[in-house]
């Protein structure tokens, strides 16, 4: 089924692209709420971020992954057999750290497990998350356009 952006991409790869981007902007709201001190608002913002990026990974890119036969790696841009693995590493890293942070921020982890620096390990998670999407749509575009 092919997509709805206009790429050569297929409707799964184009939710997918937006989909990521749309969790993006939801944790820098959520971000920006952390800093206007809006704590609980904050922490919402986040878990619904952290569970949509879940549902994503696990309901269409790694299905995606699956889909692909091995022919059509064949016709990639060069560029693409790096970025598609910095994404796979990087994206996986942002949402096991990302998700170790929702639970600690939701507190639903014993006290032995918790960290109490929440900025930084707030501001760890942001990060891994924006390169792994910004990387992520820089695959879309090597691949699809």
């Amino acid at each position: 089924m092919s997509g709805f952006l206009g790429t050569k991409a297929t409707f799964a790869q184009d939710v997918s692209l937006v989909g990521s981007i749309l969790v993006a902007l939801a944790f820098t709201v959520g971000a920006y709420l952390a800093v206007k001190g809006y704590y609980t608002a904050h922490r919402w913002v986040q878990t619904g971020a952290a569970a949509l990026n879940l549902v994503l990974v696990f309901g269409v890119m790694i299905p995606s992954l699956f889909a692909v036969s091995p022919d059509e790696n064949l016709t990639l841009p060069t560029a693409a057999f790096v970025a598609m693995p910095a994404h796979e590493v990087i994206g996986t890293v942002a949402m096991l750290f990302g998700i170790y942070v929702v639970l600690v921020g939701n507190e639903w982890l014993p006290l032995r497990w918790r960290f109490k620096n929440y900025k930084l390990f707030m501001r760890i998670a942001f990060a891994l998350y924006l390169i792994a999407t910004i990387v992520g749509v820089a695959v879309y575009v090597l691949i699809h356009t």
